[in-house]
């Protein structure tokens, strides 16, 4: 009996740190920088160059320029930061976006969920002596997640992590209590007069 005990902790212990978590939305955000570094390494030609690299974005998004940087590295693309060669390569993030959609109930009492999906839009651009070539890198996440994890997974301290929260919907708060109530009201009812019969 002890051991069938001690297996079953043991599991329980065990387990819980596979619990899947739901990514902040500026984990998700690295993400996308690495997925649209990707397709612009599905794009360059010659990876034998070593460019110069230039990051073109609003102030908001300048604190990405390292994980951008890193992710050309992991690729294997080689680059410097400093205007040395005339083989150019700009990465421009132009926007970042978080849409949250209207709440909806899994199941009939189940928690309140809603899609989250964001969006990335980043662009290419590769010079040399010759010519200037642009390349869209737009990516995108979509997902589903918890109402209830919304301040969880958004940075208060940076804007474009955060997205206007939707109505929540009055008439499934409410019509779950009603049924609760009215069934043991029912319940209550038949109890006392099947007794008394």
């Amino acid at each position: 009996m002890k051991r069938i005990i001690l297996i079953f902790v043991a599991l329980l212990v065990f387990s819980l740190p596979l619990l899947s978590q739901t990514k902040t939305n500026l984990d998700l955000i690295y993400n996308l920088i690495d997925r649209s570094v990707l397709k612009a390494e599905s794009i360059i030609k010659n990876k034998n160059i070593t460019y110069s690299f230039l990051y073109k974005s609003p102030d908001s998004f300048s604190f990405l320029k390292s994980n951008v940087i890193s992710s050309y590295v992991r690729n294997g693309i080689s680059i410097k930061d400093s205007d040395f060669s005339a083989d150019k390569l700009e990465h421009i993030i132009k926007n970042i976006r978080v849409d949250y959609s209207n709440p909806f109930k899994d199941g009939f009492f189940g928690d309140l969920l809603m899609e989250r999906t964001i969006y990335l839009e980043a662009d290419l651009v590769l010079s040399d002596r010759t010519e200037i070539k642009t390349y869209d890198l737009n990516v995108a996440h979509k997902d589903t997640i918890e109402v209830d994890s919304i301040n969880k997974i958004e940075n208060p301290e940076i804007s474009f992590t955060r997205a206007p929260m939707p109505e929540l919907p009055i008439f499934s708060n409410l019509l779950e209590p009603i049924i609760v109530v009215g069934t043991l009201i029912v319940t209550i009812i038949l109890f006392f007069t099947v007794r008394s019969k």
